[in-house]
């Protein structure tokens, strides 16, 4: 039987550390370079650290109302019902900056930007929610990217790390980084489903099809790209919803991933994956028949509690601590 793997930032806050690339770390460093002023630029000077911070904890307003069964009559189809319900199921009473989950944020002002779309139109409600999801990926990539730090994490991989990942068929990681290529050695078994921090978006890239189809859009935004960050304007794609990581599949190469992700057959083992982000992926292994089972490596008893709510397959779960242990021998 063929196996394959799903891999989720777990195995950089595995690598790289808690403190470093866990989502309040992430979360952390995004207050830390706002207040520095290093976004100022990606807004085109229209937005100061004090107004960044404060759009920040207004989508954290949001949250708590979300919780708080606040927003539902905004969502937007069966869909975002879903990622509502998972948030009033799994999110404390109060959140704060640093415990939303970065892609939650996305959600938050979506179902913000909702509640307006009737008095705003279409056109002006898709324009917002254009330049403010541009504005969140750009910081949160950036703070994943950590000045390029998190390239170099894979040093710190167990010396058993390169035989598990050799056993599978195939590897699809939802990371931007390439540590995983770095411990194989190889890029072909790979497949970074969202994107990679060396890869343009297309809105960037003068040889893709997007660019040729709205070159006089793609030329402006070209034109205003802020120097040494080409990271934040690559096709890592951050957001709540599986449309914007594969909309209309336009592009080659992104029409390529969904399908050999959708190819796969017999066990997937999932790794470093919180239940709370990348629904579309679930769905897409819960509706493959030729999937027969799921390996789920759960972190606490939480993650564990919540994946039967999003994965409708034969599952086994093992604790992700106990495989890290056994990678050292």
């Amino acid at each position: 039987m063929e196996k394959y793997l799903l891999v989720g930032n777990g195995i950089d806050i595995q690598f790289g550390g808690y403190e470093n690339y866990s989502n309040s770390a992430i979360m952390s460093r995004v207050i830390k370079n706002i207040n520095s002023g290093k976004y100022v630029a990606l807004t085109e000077n229209s937005l100061s650290p004090k107004e960044q911070l404060e759009i920040l904890e207004q989508f954290v307003k949001i949250i708590d109302s979300i919780k708080a069964g606040g927003y539902k009559k905004y969502a937007d189809g069966l869909f975002m019902l879903m990622e509502l319900d998972r948030i009033k199921r799994t999110y404390p009473k109060r959140s704060t900056i640093e415990s939303v989950f970065l892609e939650d944020y996305f959600l938050a002002f979506e179902t913000f930007n909702n509640s307006f779309k009737e008095k705003d139109g279409d056109e002006k409600s898709e324009f917002y929610r254009k330049v403010m999801f541009d504005f969140l990926q750009q910081i949160m990539v950036d703070c994943i990217f950590n000045d390029g730090k998190i390239n170099d994490i894979h040093k710190n991989a167990p010396v058993g790390t390169k035989k598990f990942f050799e056993h599978f068929t195939g590897i699809f990681t939802t990371n931007y980084d390439y540590n995983i290529e770095n411990i194989l050695g190889r890029t072909d078994s790979v497949c970074h489903l969202h994107g990679e921090f060396n890869q343009l978006s297309p809105k960037y890239n003068v040889n893709s099809i997007y660019y040729t189809n709205h070159k006089t859009e793609c030329d402006n935004l070209i034109a205003k790209k802020v120097t040494d960050m080409d990271h934040v304007y690559s096709n890592a794609v951050m957001s709540w919803s599986w449309l914007d990581k594969y909309g209309e599949l336009i592009e080659p190469d992104t029409r390529k991933k969904e399908e050999l992700f959708k190819s796969i057959t017999g066990q997937v083992e999932i790794l470093g994956l919180s239940p709370n982000n990348d629904e579309h992926l679930f769905l897409l292994l819960s509706q493959n028949p030729k999937v027969k089972s799921v390996v789920y490596y759960y972190f606490d008893d939480k993650d564990r509690q919540e994946m039967p709510h999003h994965i409708k397959k034969p599952i086994t779960y093992k604790k992700a601590t106990k495989l890290w242990k056994s990678l050292e021998k």
